[in-house]
């Protein structure tokens, strides 16, 4: 497969588990301000941000694994 053509779905990745992340986020600061909100409604939406969160580091992290042959090449 074409470097190019990895990194572009890796990254189209990358953006797509970012924005979740800064949702589920923003989500859980809600909940924080939320007089309403339960203690396990803001535990979930925490775990949830983490969550992706992690996931937004492991593709990143396959960002970099991916373009280190590249730098070999040149």
């Amino acid at each position: 497969m074409d470097i190019e053509v990895l990194l572009r779905a890796v990254e189209s990745r990358y953006r797509q588990a970012l924005s979740a992340a800064v949702t589920a986020k923003a989500r859980y600061l809600a909940l924080l301000d939320d007089p309403r909100s339960t203690p396990a409604s803001t535990q979930h939406a925490r775990r949830r941000w983490e969550q992706l969160d992690a996931r937004r580091h492991e593709i990143a992290a396959r960002m970099g694994q991916a373009e280190d042959p590249e730098h070999q090449m040149v």
